[in-house]
C-alpha cells in the first residue's frame, strides 16, 4: 500500500482492532508508526485523501471509545480492590504499643 493516507486509515483500523481485542500492550508500536507517518505527511492533504481520512477518523473514534470503556472498567476494579482492602484492614489485629513489644491488658 503506497498511498500514505490509505496507510494512515489502515493503522487507525489496526489501533481500533487492538483496543477492541484488549491487546493494549501492542498499541504503542502501532501508534509510533502512525506518528512517524503523520509527521511525514504534507500540511494540506490532497482531495483524494478525504475518504481515507474519514475512514481513519471513524476508526480512531471507535478506538478512543474502546479505550475509554477499558479505563472505566479498570477504574471500577481499582475502587473495588481499594474498598476490599479497607474491609480487610478492619479485621487486622491491633498493632502493639511499641514495635517489638506485645500489648498487655
Amino acid at each position: 500500500m503506497s498511498d500514505p493516507y490509505a496507510q494512515l486509515a489502515a493503522m487507525a483500523e489496526a489501533e481500533r482492532d487492538l483496543a477492541l481485542a484488549g491487546r493494549y500492550d501492542e498499541l504503542a508500536a502501532v501508534q509510533a508508526r502512525r506518528a512517524a507517518l503523520v509527521a511525514a505527511l504534507p500540511d494540506r492533504p490532497p482531495a483524494t485523501a478525504e475518504p481515507h481520512l474519514r475512514r481513519a477518523a471513524a476508526a480512531q473514534a471507535q478506538a478512543t471509545a474502546a479505550l475509554g470503556a477499558a479505563v472505566a472498567v479498570a477504574r471500577r476494579e481499582a475502587v473495588r480492590v481499594e474498598r476490599g482492602r479497607g474491609a480487610v484492614a478492619a479485621y487486622r489485629p491491633a498493632a502493639p504499643a511499641w514495635p517489638g513489644h506485645a500489648r498487655t491488658a
